[in-house]
């Protein structure tokens, strides 16, 4: 396993690539763009749509749920993914289960393994 961190995507250049250059991946309600830069290091972002969600409770609580279930995924994540940008995207428009969201996110994780 490899001794790395996941560094939070905040910059405006690192979200412009991402939509721009980078690949897209959907399982059921979690999408994934991903994008590999220049970068040795993982940069992950997360972000619920304000149109699905009007409050900011219910984005922030989709948010940490699937920030928690990629920290679960991490060391596959390391182990098979290549550094650069990724940006997890909820999909549904309601609120789901922690269960169901770490499924789709390990999904969304596969076909992204088995892409790259």
């Amino acid at each position: 396993m490899k001794k790395t961190k996941l560094f939070s995507l905040k910059s405006k250049e690192g979200f412009s690539s991402v939509f721009d250059k980078g690949n897209f991946y959907k399982a059921n309600n979690i999408g994934l763009r991903f994008y590999a830069g220049n970068d040795k290091d993982y940069f992950v972002g997360y972000t619920v749509s304000k149109k699905n969600f009007n409050r900011a409770v219910d984005r922030n609580l989709m948010k940490r749920r699937i920030k928690a279930g990629v920290n679960t995924e991490k060391n596959s994540f390391f182990d098979n993914c290549l550094p650069g940008n990724y940006l997890f995207i909820y999909l549904g428009k309601e609120i789901s289960s922690s269960a169901i969201l770490f499924t789709n996110i390990q999904l969304v994780i596969k076909k992204l393994i088995q892409d790259t």
